[in-house]
């Protein structure tokens, strides 16, 4: 469909692998000590209803089968509540005993380690995942992490579509025959583009896409190599600060995850997604469900620290990711949840814009990725909960 061209490292995965998305290192650090909080609380939106569950009882001893885990977050603001959870002590106190596992590369690279038993869970994203099952590799999405969606008013979109300021491209309609930045071919991004191009009516065929890590995005637009990058923040906030649309030669056509602005077309809509969640296999999951509650719970409490404490989360944020401060308060506020309110309806979405971009066959039940998880409907209710954090806020 696209012709593609290789402009670094990120995209040499494994050759059972071979979609790839958000990428990252992934690290434990010793913290720096926190400035004062001076900011109130973040009141977060509740969810009122919790998603479907599969009925299965709390297991009577609760103590983790497995208490030494292996996992693979990415090291970016996006899997804070994870390094909140290791260095507030919140995994041991629920009886586990975390190895944060650094590595190189993407959700592709995390994704076959949670298949091979590398590791115990690994950060995947939807696509990989959905395509992985599709040649019969399945995983289990265990908690969801950092969620993108417009909610009571705030954005928390993390991704734009960035051009140079004096572009002639104005809008996606503008796409026909340019060259696009993208982290990796058959990652959220080339779903998103193609349902995009196909809707706005740009012939996808005519587009080139040229896989480059997201940092390197703006300075291969300026040296010509690219006409539009796709990209993320930590690294969209280093040229363009959060709520602008311009800045520093560069500007934004708009959000291509959630869409219904600018021109995109409505994608994930305002209800978002958490398009790159913790995921394990279905056989860890079967054989460790205390060690999955565990997890989750203890997320879960992480989620709640960073909302009460999120100048010390700040400080977390920066020894955990390299992401400086001042940078991260440039970014968009983050919505981390355990489980979000409806996520079936939003992962069918997904698949049903992988179908229609032609990266994906027809037929695959989304409801596998999220049935037999060893939670009750009380817990999926208490921790459907959305938790809302917000860097800029700070002195």
């Amino acid at each position: 469909m696209f012709r593609v061209r290789f402009k670094n490292w990120l995209v040499l995965l494994s050759a059972v692998l071979v979609l790839a998305a958000c990428g990252g290192d992934t690290g434990t650090s010793d913290t720096t000590e926190a400035s004062e909080d001076t900011t109130a609380e973040t009141e977060a939106p509740v969810a009122t209803e919790a998603t479907e569950t599969t009925g299965t009882e709390a297991p009577a001893e609760m103590s983790p089968e497995k208490s030494d885990i292996r996992v693979m977050p990415a090291a970016i603001p996006q899997f804070l509540p994870v390094f909140v959870a290791q260095d507030q002590g919140l995994f041991a106190e629920n009886g586990l005993n975390v190895e944060i596992v650094e590595f190189e590369g993407g959700a592709g690279r995390s994704t076959e380690a949670a298949l091979s038993g590398e590791a115990d869970l690994g950060y995947t994203s939807w696509p990989i995942a959905f395509s992985l099952a599709e040649r019969g590799q399945q995983l289990k999405f265990v908690t969801t992490h950092a969620y993108y969606a417009r909610e009571g008013g705030v954005d928390y979109g993390t991704h734009d579509l960035v051009v140079a300021e004096d572009s002639p491209i104005q809008t996606v309609a503008d796409l026909e025959g340019t060259r696009i930045g993208v982290v990796a071919r058959g990652s959220n991004e080339e779903a998103f583009l193609v349902s995009i191009m196909q809707q706005v009516g740009v012939d996808p065929n005519s587009v080139e896409l040229i896989e480059a890590f997201w940092g390197d995005h703006p300075s291969l637009i300026e040296a010509g190599e690219i006409d539009v990058g796709y990209m993320i923040y930590p690294f969209t906030g280093a040229i363009i600060p959060y709520g602008e649309t311009s800045g520093n030669g560069f500007r934004t056509l708009g959000d291509p995850y959630l869409g219904g602005e600018n021109e995109i077309p409505e994608m994930l809509g305002d209800r978002g997604g958490g398009l790159f969640p913790m995921a394990a296999t279905p056989q860890f999951v079967e054989e460790n469900p205390n060690t999955i509650r565990a997890w989750a719970l203890a997320l879960r409490e992480a989620h709640q620290w960073i909302v009460d404490n999120p100048a010390e989360a700040l400080a977390i944020s920066e020894a955990a990711t390299g992401v400086p401060a001042d940078a991260q308060k440039s970014n968009p506020p983050h919505l981390y949840v355990t489980w979000p309110e409806g996520w079936e309806d939003q992962l069918q979405l997904v698949v049903d814009i992988m179908v229609t971009a032609d990266l994906l066959g027809e037929g695959l039940d989304v409801n596998t990725f999220t049935s037999d998880l060893p939670f009750t409907e009380e817990e999926m209710t208490v921790d459907g909960r959305y938790f809302a954090w917000d860097p800029a806020s700070l002195p």
